[in-house]
């Protein structure tokens, strides 16, 4: 498929899709094809560019219960963000992209986990777990395929590995790679170089 071809068809699909989230910023489009569900919860700040075969969601019902968030926004996306292919990002609750976010092909970001506590019934019958977050400040690179799991803060100007798993803070001006995750350099200041941690 072309260039122009493509990029005349994202504008296309942008523009039927954009009317059903909270907000949609200037100059941001989507790529064929987008899973998404719930876009009312959701924010778009201006010039994000999100991936073809993305999957953005905000859960409001599993398993029978109702999610309990009043949050108006659950899914807030920064301006000049760009989300890779095949990306897959799902909120229940809050989770907020800074600006300025470079994330890779099949990255998963959540705020939330299925639930799985009651063995008597299938995890379809059960809730998901409520009141999680994940914020991600400005200026951050995630890798391809790392996933960023609930109630973790990432830092301004920080790295995330490929094939990375965050399960807890990561440090502004840092780097963070592995499973299970650790810190191996961050940014000197004083030397002007990235040192090990």
């Amino acid at each position: 498929m072309s260039n122009n071809l493509l990029l005349n068809l994202s504008n296309l699909y942008t523009f039927i899709l954009k009317g059903k989230f909270h907000s949609f910023g200037k100059g941001s489009v989507i790529k064929p094809f987008l899973n998404s569900a719930n876009e009312r919860f959701i924010r778009v700040g201006n010039d994000v560019n999100i991936g073809s075969f993305c999957r953005i969601t905000v859960s409001c019902e599993f398993g029978g219960k109702t999610v309990k968030s009043n949050n108006p926004v659950r899914l807030s996306i920064g301006n000049d963000v760009d989300i890779g292919n095949n990306t897959f990002i799902s909120a229940n609750n809050n989770i907020v992209i800074g600006d300025h976010v470079i994330m890779a092909p099949y990255v998963f970001i959540t705020d939330h986990d299925h639930g799985f506590l009651d063995v008597s019934r299938n995890l379809h019958e059960q809730p998901l777990t409520e009141g999680g977050k994940v914020i991600i400040g400005n200026n951050v690179f995630i890798g391809t395929k790392a996933s960023i799991l609930k109630n973790v803060k990432i830092g301004d100007h920080a790295i995330i590995g490929a094939n990375s798993t965050i399960t807890k803070n990561v440090p502004s001006y840092s780097i963070a790679v592995g499973n299970p995750m650790k810190i191996i350099k961050h940014y000197n200041f004083q030397t002007k170089k990235w040192s090990n941690w």
